[in-house]
């Protein structure tokens, strides 16, 4: 009776000295990231017109803001907006007239990117944008806004960490706008912050 007494004993001490010897972790282990990006660089917009007008500017410098939710898996879901100028033109019409014509877009995009390799990522976007057309001449101005509702884009991207929270990277994209039946592209540096 007394060696079953000490084995049951000694039985629960180790169990007793496993159980307690397992302190909690101390690091907390984050499964979702947000990530706020800044983008700028060079946009080139292609109408579905055959003008010929060579004086017809549609390079301009283009800026972006995008905010990522990034689970621990390869999807990222996110918003985007961003300010566009699309085209630009200056006409004489008479030796006393001239007439200048602008577009600038701002997009409201719903996107989701995925990871494809380390740092490489495709993405995708659906939402509206805002045009807003600009005319001057003959000391008036007309502003229009309209509102194209089937906007998609696609882009690819390649980001780089440079520490836990900092990263930068560039990336090339391509707008399609539903209302204008137009594309524009574009190829942006980034500078994200990881939250």
């Amino acid at each position: 009776m007394g060696r079953k007494k000490i084995i049951v004993t000694l039985v629960l001490t180790c169990l007793t000295l496993a159980v307690f010897s397992q302190q909690k972790d101390s690091v907390k282990v984050h499964l979702n990231h947000y990530t706020l990006t800044i983008g700028a660089g060079w946009t080139h917009y292609i109408d579905n017109l055959e003008n010929g007008d060579k004086d017809i500017q549609k390079n301009f410098a283009g800026v972006s803001f995008k905010f990522y939710w990034e689970p621990e898996y390869r999807l990222s879901l996110g918003l985007e907006s961003g300010y566009y100028q699309l085209f630009k033109v200056k006409g004489q019409l008479t030796d006393n007239t001239t007439v200048e014509v602008s577009r600038t877009v701002l997009p409201l995009l719903l996107l989701a990117r995925m990871r494809i390799v380390d740092n490489v990522y495709l993405g995708a976007g659906l939402g509206l944008a805002i045009l807003t057309n600009k005319s001057s001449g003959n000391n008036m101005k007309i502003v229009t806004k309209t509102t194209s509702l089937s906007n998609f884009e696609l882009s690819g991207a390649y980001v780089y960490p440079l520490s836990k929270h900092w990263l930068v990277g560039g990336e090339v994209k391509m707008f399609h706008f539903g209302s204008l039946a137009d594309w524009m592209y574009s190829v942006q540096a980034t500078c994200a912050i990881k939250l």
